[in-house]
Order: C-alpha cells, then structure tokens, then sequence
C-alpha cells in the first residue's frame, strides 16, 4: 500500500462504536463523538433552567455561528443556521428576481436538493440548463460553455456527492460573475474535510452530520451581501426581525441586518449544542492538515481499487477530490451489506460504492476495507 500516513489525526476511542470497526462512510453519516452526550445533556440542564438558562443556550448558538464562520473565512454576521442545507438552496433560489428568458445552470449528478429548487422556474419562463457528466464528472469547460449573460444562477456543490469530485470554486466563481449571474455552491462534502473560501460564493450550504462531525436539524446558510444585496427571505417568522412594533403595528416587519433574517423561528438549539462540540473538537486541525490526510488515504485507495479492475470514478488529481473515493458496482447495495457484515462501513447507492476517509481513518483502516473487499467479491 502506497499510503504514508499510519496513523489518524483523531483517535476513534474519541468516538461510539469504533472499536471494531473501519468507518468509512462520513459521506453519509458521520461516527457519534462520545462527547456529544455531555453537550447534550449541558442543554438540558440550561433548558431546565429558565430564562438565564435560555441565555446561555444562546450564547452556544453565537458560538457555533463563530466556529462556523471561521471555517468559512467570513463574519459570523453572514451564517445563518436554517433546520438543513436544502432550506438554504430554496433560499437562495427563491431570492433571484427571476425573468422570463433568464436561466439556471446545474450540472445532472448533483445531489437532488440543488436542483429540485429549480423545477418550478420552468413555469415561469425560466431555463433549467443541465449539464451532462461525463463518467460521472463535470467539466469546467461545459460549465464555461453553458453559463451566458442571462444565467441568474449557477449551481454546484463544491464535492460531489456521487464521484467525489472537488470542483475548482475560483474557476466556477469567475464563470459566474464574469456574465453577473450569483453562484450557489453546496459545501456539505467540502466543510470539515477541505478548505472552503466562502467569500468567493454568493450562497453556501451545508448539512452538519457528515465532514462536521454533528447531526442533523441544523443546516448551514451564508450569503454574500456586497454581491446580492440586503436580500429578504422568503420565509418571515419573529426570529428574523429585530424589532416588534407589537399591537400599535404588528404587520411591521423590521428585518434582522445579518443572516439571522433568514432564521425564522428557533435555530435547532440541540442540533447546534452538538455541532458547538463537534467544531470544538475539529478547531485544532487545519483544514489544509486534514486534507493532505485525506488525500493520502484516497491515493491507497484509488490504486488498491484500480489493481482489482474495479471503475474509479473520482479523480485521481489530488486537486479534484477530498474525502471521497467513489467506484462502479452493479451490485453497490449488496455489496456495502457483505463488507458492513466484516465490520467495513461504507456507502453504495446508485450504482456506485463511496468510500470516505477522514481525520479519523488510517492506514489499517484502507487494509481492513481490502481485506473484506476481497474475500466479499
């Protein structure tokens, strides 16, 4: 095995149910951190403990939002915190003022939440243009090519869910602004594995219990005010404002300056007590560190797959991938059950077995997923 790396970056006793098991498959559902019981258990106590406990609760909220930020290489003032990424991706559609004749772009093997969003323009005049994959992977070129001076919006995610791809975001930003459409880049493969420069997108997402280590009812939304404005939200609640004019005028809506507008009741405060711990835990380890990891175990991985004849398709240029290792298999469910029953987790739907490797993994943990790759093939 090719890989130098012997050793992961955090250790698995960190984590439930690691003790016998290779996890591979943060892509789709992260491994619980131990720690998270006492975050939990800190809310409850909060929750039990009126309105000074509900301060506190938020104080952790603005922490997140902090951590979050950081991540991100912006203010916290631009982070939202919505119940999940898809939240996000309908907001950012819904804040174009879209025009019969304009278009959207979206490549065909994204996840369906970036392009669901955009089924309902076509009935208002609006293109959806779609970019073919080749074997499972878009071109820049293509992008290039189908993006012109009435696209409104270009949508991405910044790894792919399905091959593992790493899109290049300054390339994909140029595209965009150069004909004045906004880019709306799903960052749920990318954030807590890679380093992902926010500043460059007009909207980022991303769920919370993959690559961040946290769970679910908490979903991540930023957005770039210099380039979209002081954009509203398309769904208004009492968190979204900062002032109430109560009975003398309660249609008055004095929208929140910051992405808070976009919070339109209660963030999901236990999700964010997690998601507080979990980005505690990863605050120590650059991103750079993480993915120079990562990669290291993915080329073991793309060289142990192609010596058995397998179909990579994730991209072998370190450039373009991250955490994820992604190979055909006609048998991709079957096939995921008979390693699973060795103790290797991964993940295989459509076609396809994706393998991920994070800070976590190691070297054994790649011989582990070869050894049971052959004796269940």
């Amino acid at each position: 095995m090719a890989a130098t790396v012997t050793s992961s970056l955090l250790s698995k006793t960190l984590f439930v149910g690691l003790e016998n098991t290779a996890h591979l498959c943060t892509g789709g559902e992260a491994p619980w951190l131990k720690s998270h019981d006492d975050a939990c258990l800190r809310f409850g106590q909060l929750k039990s403990a009126g309105m000074a406990g509900r301060e506190a609760i938020f104080d952790v909220y603005a922490r997140a939002k902090q951590h979050v930020a950081a991540l991100l290489t912006l203010t916290p003032d631009r982070v939202a915190f919505l119940a999940h990424a898809s939240e996000g991706l309908n907001q950012a559609v819904a804040a174009v003022d879209w025009r019969p004749g304009d278009n959207a772009v979206v490549p065909d093997v994204e996840f369906p939440s970036l392009v669901f969003p955009l089924s309902r323009l076509r009935d208002s005049g609006v293109e959806v243009r779609v970019i073919r994959a080749r074997d499972h992977r878009v071109s820049i070129d293509d992008i290039a090519n189908a993006v012109d001076n009435r696209t409104r919006l270009l949508l991405v995610s910044h790894v792919s869910y399905l091959s593992g791809q790493r899109l290049d975001l300054v390339r994909c930003a140029e595209i965009a602004h150069s004909h004045g459409a906004w880019l709306a880049v799903d960052a749920t493969h990318a954030l807590g594995i890679a380093p992902v420069d926010a500043d460059l997108c007009d909207f980022v997402v991303s769920a919370c219990y993959k690559w961040l280590l946290a769970t679910h009812g908490a979903g991540i939304f930023a957005y770039n005010p210099a380039r979209v404005g002081e954009i509203a939200p398309s769904t208004v609640g009492w968190h979204s404002v900062q002032h109430r004019a109560g009975a003398a005028d309660p249609l008055m809506v004095d929208l929140r300056p910051d992405a808070a507008r976009f919070e339109a009741g209660n963030p999901g405060l236990l999700s964010l007590f997690v998601l507080d711990n979990a980005l505690s835990v990863l605050a120590p380890f650059k991103m750079e560190h993480v993915l120079a990891h990562a990669l290291t175990l993915g080329d073991a991985l793309i060289e142990g797959l192609r010596s058995r004849g397998r179909h990579v398709i994730t991209p072998s240029d370190p450039s373009e991938r991250a955490g994820n290792i992604c190979f055909l298999a006609d048998d991709a469910d079957t096939l995921t059950t008979r390693l699973a029953e060795r103790n290797v987790l991964v993940w295989g739907s459509e076609g396809r077995v994706r393998v991920s490797v994070h800070l976590y993994d190691d070297a054994d943990d790649v011989t582990r997923f070869f050894t049971a790759l052959d004796e269940a093939t």
